[in-house]
């Protein structure tokens, strides 16, 4: 998955990679590192939210997704996150579409 991704979608805080997935439904892997996020709050909280908007996002078709935190999701407060992240959702929509 990360060698090949059939798509990639970026933004200042996070990378997300996605390939089409081989069953009927959408899975979610979230990575946040301690490198990039050191307290375990945040990191969780982090983890947490992606996999909320992940939640209320339907792909079709059905995609394997994998999520990366960068240091600058760290900053952001909860509203921002779901702003950023509803942005790639969409565009990585409209690249599976296409």
């Amino acid at each position: 998955m990360f060698d090949s991704p059939a798509f990639k979608v970026s933004s200042a805080a996070f990378l997300l990679l996605a390939q089409h997935a081989e069953n009927s439904r959408s899975r979610i892997g979230v990575i946040v590192a301690k490198k990039h996020v050191k307290l375990a709050t945040r990191r969780n909280r982090l983890k947490r939210l992606v996999r909320e908007q992940f939640r209320l996002n339907l792909f079709h078709p059905s995609l394997d997704l994998v999520v990366l935190a960068r240091s600058a999701a760290d900053s952001m407060d909860n509203a921002q996150v779901t702003n950023d992240l509803e942005q790639l959702w969409a565009k990585l929509q409209e690249k599976a579409s296409a």
